[in-house]
């Protein structure tokens, strides 16, 4: 058993350790380098920096040999995007924490710049094709779809208007018609991939529910767009009494049929629209909308004791296990300072803890005071 935050964590009975509480002020994904594993948009300037420097000096030494107009536009867009890229880079050193305002920018800022350097550039300007696909690679990798939408519109608007306006495109127009389907068809491929590596990230292997990392991301978008319906949530931490008796009696195995039955059966008892999450170990939440008071939180508490009471057996051996279970209600107007989800989960968490002192099978709720805990 582990507490949030500050006891050891706990692992599932099978040895593996149950998914860590994720940093809501990182960016999902991990870092090239090492010094930027926590701010892939911090990693993403110094990137910016770096190949747009390697490109200025290319266009350099390619304007010191000749003196094609063309080929001097395309130096002045690039060293515009080098400089972007530093002001970039100070934006996210100075104000690290994230900006959804500041990543749309950025993201559409990428691609814009390229397809002026195309414009102004001409045939020139074609060796940067290839920054297209980085720029879809990088914001779907990193920032999910949205911003890979985002790079793909603004990619293919830019083509369109290429071959509309500038004379070497208007001129070879099946190869602006091919690099566009090129553009539609990888960011297709990668919404696919990303899509199925948020789904991967986001579930519990063992039961196939939802963990951590999807619950914070629940919580958080239930705080802020829910506004005062926020108030008629009710998040239940619930954390298997007896378990550890059935793991060392029956094996891991047994264990693990244990947590997958559970799941299964709170899954079958639960409504549509609820968030079922295992958070590791024998801990799962069940995250309630459409909750007006304790009474309705306290019915569905006492649905998931009624779930529990039923597992007479697991494996053939006989068993004996039970809940506790910990509410928090997610009513505005209990604390001064807004919730977050770490004061949301530390409070359910506290009150799961008291309910266990009173005995197996007992609910408890979060009062004032523990809601004001990570505030």
């Amino acid at each position: 058993m582990y507490r949030l935050n500050y006891r050891t964590q706990k692992s599932d009975s099978s040895g593996v350790a149950g998914m860590g509480e994720a940093d809501s002020n990182s960016w999902r994904g991990h870092g090239f380098f090492g010094a930027f594993a926590k701010n892939p948009e911090k990693e993403q300037a110094v990137l910016r920096i770096a190949l747009g420097t390697v490109v200025l000096l290319v266009y350099l030494a390619v304007t010191s040999v000749s003196h094609s107009r063309n080929a001097y536009a395309t130096l002045v867009a690039v060293a515009f995007y080098v400089t972007f890229s530093v002001v970039t880079y100070v934006a996210v050193t100075v104000w690290p924490a994230r900006s959804h305002l500041r990543l749309t920018l950025t993201t559409l800022t990428d691609q814009a710049t390229l397809m002026t350097a195309l414009a102004v550039g001409g045939q020139a300007a074609l060796p940067l094709l290839w920054v297209v696909f980085w720029f879809l690679v990088g914001a779907g990798c990193r920032y999910g779809q949205r911003m890979l939408g985002l790079s793909c519109v603004v990619a293919l608007a830019g083509l369109v208007g290429l071959m509309f306006w500038q004379p070497w495109w208007r001129t070879n127009i099946t190869a602006g018609l091919g690099m566009a389907f090129s553009v539609a068809a990888t960011s297709l491929y990668l919404a696919v991939l990303v899509h199925r590596l948020e789904k991967q990230v986001a579930t519990d292997p063992l039961t196939g529910l939802s963990n951590r990392v999807r619950l914070e991301q629940v919580i958080g978008r239930t705080l802020v767009t829910r506004g005062a319906q926020a108030g008629q949530t009710a998040l239940l931490l619930i954390d298997l009494d007896g378990f550890k008796e059935v793991n060392d009696s029956h094996g891991h195995a047994a264990g693990d049929e244990l947590l997958r039955s559970f799941a299964m059966a709170l899954e079958s008892r639960m409504r549509r629209g609820d968030t079922l999450v295992r958070l590791g170990g024998d801990e799962f939440v069940v995250l309630a909308h459409r909750v007006y008071d304790k009474q309705g939180a306290l019915a569905i508490a006492d649905s998931i004791h009624a779930i529990l009471g039923n597992v007479r057996t697991v494996g053939g051996h006989s068993v004996a296990v039970s809940g506790s279970i910990g509410v928090c209600m997610l009513a505005e107007g209990m604390v001064v300072a807004p919730l977050d989800a770490r004061t949301v989960m530390r409070a359910a968490d506290s009150a799961m803890y008291r309910a266990k002192t009173r005995g197996k099978g007992q609910t408890a709720f979060a009062d004032a005071a523990e809601m004001q805990l990570g505030a």
